[in-house]
Formats: structure tokens, sequence, C-alpha cells
């Protein structure tokens, strides 16, 4: 699989986080889309909402991390001086490794170190992880060709509490709207314990 980029959809201003820097935005790619919406860079206007996610789920857990990038299951590629890209803790805070934080389920995957990214995209190991099979069913069931950079594939069920990440339990959402759903129902499973039944909310995810 190759990666491309998709034709520009907004002029989003450069996101400079402190641990990224402008390794992406000096490029152009803050706020552009990749192959049909599998792989998008953050701008001002879209990262806020997930470094507050990312910050609600993981920094809580001791992982301070800088969003950049998601995909389309609206997992936040961001990076961290706190851990190496073998996963064990860095205490001289000195690496920036990128790791992935998946709302999903909480959990944390990293990766290479950042100024590896562009080129580990071209292994067959990290273009598997993006799932494009599974994103390409996933389209033709939802009726869509291209994914819009503000939209994802939502679980309505996360997998912290017994969802699967297959097309029955995905629905076309706002990104936004999506990591709120799931940061709500990952900060109800936290302050209930393990086994506890999922919150009425409010407000219904994709509304």
């Amino acid at each position: 699989m190759e990666f491309s980029f998709d034709p520009p959809e907004r002029q989003g201003a450069k996101w400079r986080p402190g641990l990224v820097g402008g390794v992406f935005a000096d490029r152009g790619m803050c706020g552009r889309s990749m192959n049909r919406g599998l792989l998008r860079f953050h701008d001002t206007a879209s990262a806020p909402a997930a470094q507050a996610t990312v910050d609600a789920m993981f920094r809580t857990r001791g992982l301070d991390a800088d969003v950049f990038a998601f995909d389309w299951l609206a997992r936040q590629f961001a990076v961290t001086s706190r851990l190496t890209v073998e996963g064990t803790p860095d205490h001289t805070q000195t690496l920036r490794t990128v790791v992935v934080l998946d709302p999903f389920d909480g959990s944390i995957t990293p990766w290479v170190d950042v100024q590896s990214f562009e080129g580990a995209l071209s292994v067959p190991f990290a273009q598997d992880f993006l799932l494009p099979g599974l994103f390409g069913e996933w389209m033709n069931a939802v009726s869509i060709d291209q994914l819009g950079f503000d939209s994802c594939a939502g679980a309505s069920v996360p997998g912290f509490y017994g969802g699967k990440r297959e097309i029955g339990n995905l629905t076309l959402d706002s990104v936004e709207v999506y990591l709120a759903f799931a940061q709500q129902l990952w900060e109800h499973g936290q302050k209930n314990g393990p086994g506890s039944p999922p919150p009425h909310l409010a407000t219904a995810k994709g509304q």
C-alpha cells in the first residue's frame, strides 16, 4: 500500500505542540488527510479536543503525550518523552517516541521515534496496523468513498465495555463527539470500578 495525500479540505493553522514541534507543521502536513481519510494530521482546530481526551484517559495514568495525527478509528498518534520505542520507561525523558493511544480500549502502542514516523508508514507491519482492509469494507457499508477530516468510525460499544472492532459496531461519527463519548465511558468505568455497567448517557453518540 502506498500513502498519498488527499486533496486539501481545509486551511487549518499549524499545530506545534511542545513534544512534536515543527516536525509536521513545517512541512505543510497539518490539516491534511491521506488515503481517503485513513490517516490525518491535526491542525489547531482538530487537536484540542483530541488532546483533552488523551489527557483524561492517559495522562492520569502517568503518560504525558502531545497528539499530532489520528486515523479513521480516531486512534491518536502522539509523541511522548516517557517511553522508548520498546515500551519501557525513559527516565531521561530525552526521547521523542510516537505512541498510538486508542480511545476504544485505552491501549498504548509504541511505534517509532518521531523523526522516523513517515518512513515507518512504508513498513507492512505499520500499514497493517491501520487496518486498510477493514477501512474499505466499512466505507462500503456506510456508503462513502472518502472519510471527512472531522469524521471517524466510532465504536458504539468501546472495547473496555466488551465491544468488538467490527463493522457492526462502527458508525459514522464526528471525531469530537466520539472522543467525548469514549472519554465519558472511560471515566465512568474508572470511577465505578471494573465490571460496572455503562452509564445512561445524556447525549447519544453521533447526535
